[in-house]
This record gives structure tokens, C-alpha cells and sequence, in this order.
């Protein structure tokens, strides 16, 4: 059982990044909203975002918890963050696909519609993801470093401004992602 000192100091610490966090997604909201309404296939993509977002936590979560683990007991090194980074990048491919399956089989069967290309419906959380991960791992493994090297714990800090970013991206990426593919 923690003490009342240890208690403090991580909602001490935690609470401005949780504060960033709720600020961050409420943004990202903002912009998804204005971003993806004036898309015709506005309703197939809107079934997409949630599993993307979620994808997205699932994944940097972990990934950032790992690094953050490293950091502490003084681990770290070039092979487990390629590992790392490896097995974050193969979970992104494996589930993004899955996400693509699934919404395609949405669109059969609920919307009946054919704006978007199946392989496209594959595609946009592949690269939607992929384009998240290659931005939020290294800015979260600084990030780590930073409040580490600052007597901080990662833990506390990291997840919570992270969530904020990554959602954020998630939904610049994702809309540069249907450019990128010419989604009406």
C-alpha cells in the first residue's frame, strides 16, 4: 500500500497531463468533425474512427508503458526499443487490417454502399495507423526520456499527453489518409 506522500505525488504529476489530455481530445473532436462532415462517404468513415482511436490507445499504450518500464530499471538500449517498436508495428498491420475486413463488411451489409473501393476500405486504417505510429514513437519515447531524466515518473506523465497527441494525429493522419487515397 502506497503512503499518503507517494499518493500525492502522483496526482501531483498526473493531473496537468490529464488536463492536457481532456483539452487535447476535446480538439481532436473539433477537428474530426469539421474534417471528415463534408465527405460523401461521411457515414462509413464515422464507423471507422472509433476503431481507429482505439486501435491507436492499444497500441501506443503499451508501447509507451514498455519504454517507460526500460527507463526505470535502466534497460533501455537500441535492441529492446527496435523490439518494441517491431512488435508495435506488427500489431498495427495484423489489427488494421482486421479494421479494414470489418468495415468493409459493414459497408456490404448495413450501408450497401460503393463510394469507397474495398481496397481502400483495407487500406485506411493501415496507413491511417502506420502514419500515427511513425510520428507518436519517437515523440513518446523523447517524452519519456524527458520526464525520466527530469526525476518524473513516466508513468504518470507520459500516457495522459500522449493519448491527447496520438488522438490528434489519429485524425489528421486518417484524413490525409483519405486524400491520399481519393475517398469521396
Amino acid at each position: 500500500m502506497e503512503d499518503g506522500d507517494s499518493k500525492g505525488k502522483i496526482v501531483k504529476e498526473a493531473f496537468p497531463s490529464e488536463i492536457v489530455c481532456i483539452i487535447g481530445d476535446i480538439l481532436a473532436g473539433i477537428v474530426l468533425s469539421v474534417i471528415i462532415l463534408p465527405f460523401k462517404s461521411f457515414l462509413l468513415l464515422i464507423l471507422i474512427i472509433p476503431a481507429l482511436l482505439s486501435l491507436r490507445g492499444n497500441l501506443s499504450s503499451p508501447y509507451i508503458a514498455r519504454t517507460s518500464r526500460d527507463f526505470i530499471i535502466g534497460e533501455f538500449n537500441f535492441s529492446s526499443l527496435i523490439q518494441n517498436v517491431f512488435a508495435t508495428y506488427s500489431l498495427a498491420m495484423i489489427t488494421g487490417l482486421i479494421i479494414g475486413f470489418f468495415s468493409f463488411i459493414l459497408n456490404l451489409i448495413l450501408l450497401k454502399s460503393n463510394l469507397i473501393p474495398w481496397i481502400s476500405l483495407i487500406f485506411i486504417p493501415i496507413i491511417s495507423i502506420s502514419l500515427t505510429l511513425s510520428i507518436s514513437i519517437p515523440f513518446s519515447t523523447l517524452l519519456n526520456y524527458i520526464a525520466f531524466k527530469n526525476g518524473l515518473d513516466p508513468n504518470n506523465i507520459v500516457n495522459p499527453i500522449m493519448t491527447a497527441i496520438d488522438d490528434f494525429l489519429t485524425v489528421i493522419c486518417f484524413f490525409l489518409t483519405l486524400l491520399l487515397l481519393g475517398v469521396p
